[in-house]
């Protein structure tokens, strides 16, 4: 199997000229995705393929996320590599279907791709507007379940917006993935060659399962220290990841590109636990227990 070789990147959280960014930014968001782009360029890092992980813009419309499938096909087409992206908790399902898509409303956007023998899944973690933490509803987990049992031999590479719990990201569960065991229930047994995320606006490499590792890229546009759990500090960055796979084993080298030495802004958390109220997955199969109740 040749070398197959992914650059992944998250949380651009792009901005139109009439939206005030999230964060108070020295730096416009598209000139940091921008110098990404640039790097990967620059460097002949000659990428097979190019994830956007979530968060793709902020209070964006239909307009906005079509401006962005314009800029995104140029990119693809400087780079020579197809630009995939997913869904982010501050992304609008309904203007990214309308404007990225040119669709209807659909329920969640997830897709599978193969490449070189492998297959790679793509999955919409987005909850809910206004929520932060991640959720797959039962349609998609089924959705994932029954293309896994299609090649379960096939290497299988997962991505997503929002990382698996950790011992490590313990103070972060309120932000995570919120129905983490329902997923590893339908991992479980299959060839799976890694989870990659974003979401946390650091990196972090683990293992889940015992077995799959999971690996959560930095921002294109911040960093946030969680060192302390209940006040996060922000920073200026630009950050990306390389993934090279051979032989179905997957490495990750980190690309950080810049980092700010000022404090931009502050985020208060008071609970950092588990969201409290989350939808009830109907249909589920007697093994597949309450992740946390």
């Amino acid at each position: 199997m040749n070398k197959f070789t992914i650059v992944h990147l998250s949380d651009p959280q792009l901005t139109a000229a009439t939206v005030v960014p999230r964060y108070h930014q020295q730096v416009s968001p598209i000139k940091k995705l921008q110098q990404v782009f640039d790097d990967v360029l620059s460097h002949q890092i000659q990428p097979d393929l190019i994830v956007i992980g979530g968060d793709l813009l902020q209070n964006g419309t239909a307009q906005d996320y079509a401006q962005l499938r314009s800029y995104l096909d140029v990119q693809a087409d400087r780079l020579q590599a197809p630009i995939q992206v997913i869904l982010g908790d501050q992304d609008d399902r309904t203007a990214f279907n309308a404007g990225y898509l040119a669709q209807a409303h659909q329920r969640y956007y997830a897709y599978k791709q193969i490449y070189q023998n492998m297959d790679f899944y793509f999955l919409d973690s987005k909850w809910e507007a206004h929520k932060e933490a991640g959720w797959l509803d039962r349609e998609q987990l089924d959705w994932l379940n029954k293309n896994l049992h299609i090649a379960p031999r096939r290497r299988a590479f997962i991505f997503l917006h929002h990382p698996l719990d950790a011992p490590a990201l313990r103070s972060m569960r309120y932000t995570l993935l919120q129905n983490n065991r329902e997923l590893l229930a339908i991992l479980h047994g299959h060839n799976i060659g890694g989870v990659f995320a974003g979401h946390l606006h650091f990196g972090a490499s683990y293992l889940v399962d015992n077995t799959i590792p999971v690996t959560a890229v930095g921002s294109t546009a911040t960093y946030i220290n969680c060192q302390n759990p209940h006040q996060h500090e922000v920073y200026d960055a630009v950050d990306y990841n390389v993934i090279t796979i051979q032989r179905g084993i997957a490495s990750v080298t980190n690309h950080p590109l810049y980092l700010g030495q000022q404090v931009i802004d502050n985020i208060t958390v008071t609970n950092t636990g588990f969201a409290k109220h989350r939808p009830r997955l109907t249909g589920m199969r007697r093994a597949v227990n309450d992740p946390f109740g």
